[in-house]
């Protein structure tokens, strides 16, 4: 009961003042007499004598004070807004952004994965294991192909962003491969977020090499490390493959050294890629701040309805008095 009574404050003390503000009015103010005609009766003091007009006046009785008193304290508390300081709650705020650039351009039609995935479907399996398992981050996408585009927020919601990846296809947005524009969209995003204060890192995924992008890979590297954007790759294809499409690992290990990060290699086979995924989740732990919050919740409602209660009883009684009367 004592710990419960120490969590009570009044955010406006000084109200308590016009509890005297009765007694001033009582004491300070004089009660004016009353000029009024008098007209002359000779059978006055026998008639107030058969009226019974010889007693004095009935004063208020106590019930009618204490009934003004209890009514007057009791607005007068409800004025003061009297709040219970609730008990601290724990928080976790994520203190990391995390950006997934993944590759949708046609070459991720291949079905060279295991059981006749194609790479893309790889890809979406594994990255939904690894968005489970990232409870504690801000995760965003960026796809890309023949162009770059954001395709969910940096936010919490895992649900929202599971979608989105549920919906990637292989070609959405064309055939080519534009990587430096991907790596553009993802620093824009975070530069973007809300949270300035938390660490920031993307992971660039991608089977090919680049092919279309305005903006120079090597010069969209800098960019990233000039704001402090951490980039990992992953290269997710044939190293030993001839064809135009091969992916350009050079280009990856340059990305990933110039912004701090790390390049990874992954054959086309989901478990492999699900081993990247673990080994980046383990090398990249999740970085959170416990936050302890505490709020008044507002009391003024008790008080102010239990004297409109008050008043609305003794004007109920005295109704009914009078018609007993």
């Amino acid at each position: 009961m004592s710990e419960w009574l120490s969590r009570i404050d009044f955010a406006w003390p000084w109200a308590f003042l016009l509890l005297f503000l009765p007694l001033l009015t009582h004491f300070l103010i004089t009660p004016q007499p009353q000029v009024s005609e008098q007209v002359r009766v000779p059978f006055l003091p026998v008639l107030a004598q058969e009226l019974q007009l010889t007693q004095a006046a009935p004063k208020p009785a106590i019930a009618q004070r204490m009934l003004f008193w209890a009514v007057w304290v009791l607005l007068v508390f409800a004025l003061a807004r009297p709040e219970y300081l609730m008990p601290p709650k724990t928080l976790i705020k994520p203190m990391r952004n995390i950006v997934l650039i993944l590759d949708v351009s046609g070459s991720m039609e291949k079905n060279d994965g295991m059981n006749g995935q194609t790479r893309l479907q790889a890809v979406q399996q594994t990255v939904r294991s690894f968005i489970t398992q990232r409870k504690n981050d801000r995760i965003g996408l960026v796809i890309f192909a023949s162009q770059a585009w954001p395709f969910a927020p940096i936010s919490e919601d895992k649900q929202a962003l599971q979608f989105r990846i549920n919906q990637l296809a292989p070609g959405m947005i064309g055939q080519q491969t534009a990587i430096g524009d991907a790596l553009g969209v993802a620093v824009k995003l975070l530069d973007h977020s809300l949270e300035s204060d938390a660490s920031k890192m993307a992971i660039l995924l991608t089977d090919g090499n680049d092919t279309a992008s305005k903006l120079d890979p090597k010069v969209a590297a800098q960019l990233a490390a000039s704001h402090h954007v951490m980039v990992h790759t992953i290269a997710f294809g044939d190293e030993n493959s001839d064809q135009q499409d091969k992916v350009d690992t050079v280009l990856l290990d340059n990305i990933a050294h110039v912004t701090g990060g790390h390049a990874w290699r992954a054959a086309t086979q989901r478990d492999a890629l699900a081993q990247v995924w673990q080994q980046i989740d383990a090398q990249t732990p999740e970085q959170v701040k416990t936050l302890g919050l505490s709020w008044h919740r507002p009391l003024f409602a008790w008080p102010l309805s239990l004297a409109l209660t008050l008043m609305l009883l003794s004007g109920v009684f005295s109704m009914v008095a009078r018609r007993r009367a």
